[in-house]
């Protein structure tokens, strides 16, 4: 072998060897950030969920002594921002879809490893509704309860 063909081959592995690294890195990047955008994901889920059983707890009193069951509504969009409050999240009041409470969250996953290609964080949603069931030994309109 000359020596301009040895001087022409130097170089040419390390430039393979480093994309091979940088793509190490990509993938690396993203099943860590993805596993914790999966994690954030989750817990907004759970926050979500807790927000509308929060909500779902406040019983129009004086409804309920008129004989109708029914939820007030201010007092659960008051309770329901309380929670989301000291969960450190944001989120929509609730919505009270046939007898349930359901509320959405967002809030943002801070990256890993995707923040040196310029992504920093991730917004994540998370949605959850409880049921209001009433009854004294059971759901209203339950059987064999």
């Amino acid at each position: 072998m000359s020596e301009q063909t040895r001087a022409r081959d130097q170089g040419s592995l390390s430039l393979f060897f480093l994309g091979i690294a940088l793509g190490f890195l990509a993938l690396t990047g993203l099943v860590l950030d993805g596993g914790g955008k999966v994690l954030t994901e989750e817990r907004a889920d759970a926050v979500a969920r807790e927000a509308a059983r929060a909500a779902c707890e406040q019983i129009d009193v004086n409804a309920v002594l008129g004989g109708t069951y029914q939820i007030d509504r201010t007092r659960a969009a008051e309770a329901s921002a309380e929670y989301l409050g000291r969960a450190g999240m944001d989120g929509s009041p609730p919505q009270f879809p046939a007898g349930a409470c359901s509320v959405a969250v967002t809030t943002t996953y801070r990256t890993k490893l995707l923040g040196l290609i310029g992504i920093d964080q991730i917004t994540v949603t998370g949605h959850g509704t409880a049921v209001a069931f009433y009854g004294i030994t059971g759901p209203e309109g339950s059987v064999g309860n």
